[in-house]
């Protein structure tokens, strides 16, 4: 068994051995992230909406350059938003499916 354990064999083993430990609990790993998106995910879509309303308005008022600087400005505020719903509606699929 020494032989096993010591070396690179044996850090990658011991180093892998609390993930194998760790996704024993995956299930309860998914609820807690579930209950902090629940908390947390509607002020920051709240904020990223605000972000998206700021540069649309910005894009609407500017002239020239500040246009297409605003036109990327929204374009990441749409990115950012279909990424925060989809990895929303991602949990919730999963934690619907394990339990």
């Amino acid at each position: 068994m020494k032989k096993y354990l010591s070396g690179a064999r044996g850090f990658l083993f011991l180093s892998f051995t609390p993930i194998l430990v760790w996704a024993a609990d995956i299930g309860d790993l998914i609820t807690k992230a579930k209950d902090i998106l629940k908390a947390v995910l509607p002020l920051i879509i709240t904020l990223a909406l605000i972000y998206f309303l700021w540069a649309v308005s910005q894009y609407l008022l500017a002239a020239g350059e500040k246009k297409n600087e605003a036109r990327e400005h929204m374009i990441w505020g749409i990115i950012i938003l279909f990424v925060m719903v989809s990895v929303w509606g991602l949990v919730g699929v999963l934690s619907a499916t394990i339990f």
